[in-house]
């Protein structure tokens, strides 16, 4: 189906009737200079097409509409922090049980966030990209990117890197883990408000014949009114000289 805003569907019926009348004018200019030329037409008025008003009827139907949202990342730091250990050290654990011997408990933080030094860095600095993200509802690469990190991070605390390089070779653990946490960023991404930028409707005047009825369609009138104006020049006491502009 083809879609247009309303306001280019409005415009460019409104446009094309201003052209009719440029074009119109244009004609009658060619007209009178001709006339000019000729000793016997230079005595007769110059025909012009004169259009006082035009009574427009637009059917419209909408066919959809645009959107603009509002959109944040909305955990705070220390839960996201808090959350992203709980993860790192459960990637820890798990290369670790694989291993074949009982994971050690991880180091916790005098805060009670869970993980590595290292980890809780790389967590503060995940979190701050979120909050930058521009577009806060596609944010893969930056999940992608920040959470290899701290896979890594919490896997090279426990010396387990090399182990789950070789088990591997960065395979389903990370890609499971990374989905779990893009699902999880996406779960504190929150929408503040929705408007409607613009609507789109159908500008073929046969699928609104045939695809709608009174309650799908409106009608937009209009009116176009031919107006003359004239263009003085004003001269105040002072000397300064202003443009006026006098509508018929």
């Amino acid at each position: 189906m083809a879609e247009i805003t309303l306001g280019d569907y409005a415009g460019y019926i409104f446009t094309e009737l201003v052209k009719a009348r440029e074009t119109a004018d244009a004609y009658s200019r060619a007209v009178a200079e001709r006339y000019r030329e000729d000793e016997v037409l230079r005595h007769f008025s110059v025909p012009r097409f004169k259009t006082p008003k035009i009574d427009v009827t637009v059917p419209v139907l909408i066919s959809g509409a645009r959107f603009k949202q509002t959109v944040h990342f909305a955990e705070a730091e220390s839960d996201f922090v808090s959350a992203i250990g709980q993860r790192a050290e459960a990637v820890r654990s798990e290369v670790a049980l694989s291993q074949g011997g009982l994971p050690r408990p991880g180091p916790m933080r005098p805060s009670g966030i869970g993980g590595s030094p290292a980890v809780e860095k790389l967590a503060r600095e995940f979190h701050g990209r979120l909050a930058q993200n521009p577009d806060p509802l596609h944010p893969q690469a930056i999940v992608a990117e920040s959470w290899r990190g701290i896979f890594r991070a919490a896997l090279a605390g426990a010396r387990l890197v090399t182990y789950y390089l070789e088990r591997e070779g960065e395979g389903d653990l990370l890609a499971r883990t990374t989905a779990e946490v893009l699902a999880y960023v996406l779960s504190r991404t929150v929408v503040d408000s929705t408007e409607i930028e613009s609507l789109l409707v159908n500008p073929e005047t046969n699928v609104v014949k045939g695809g709608s009825n009174e309650s799908s369609v409106f009608v937009v009138s209009a009116q176009m009114l031919e107006e003359g104006f004239y263009l003085h020049s004003v001269q105040d006491d002072e000397g300064n000289v202003s443009q006026v502009v006098e509508f018929d």
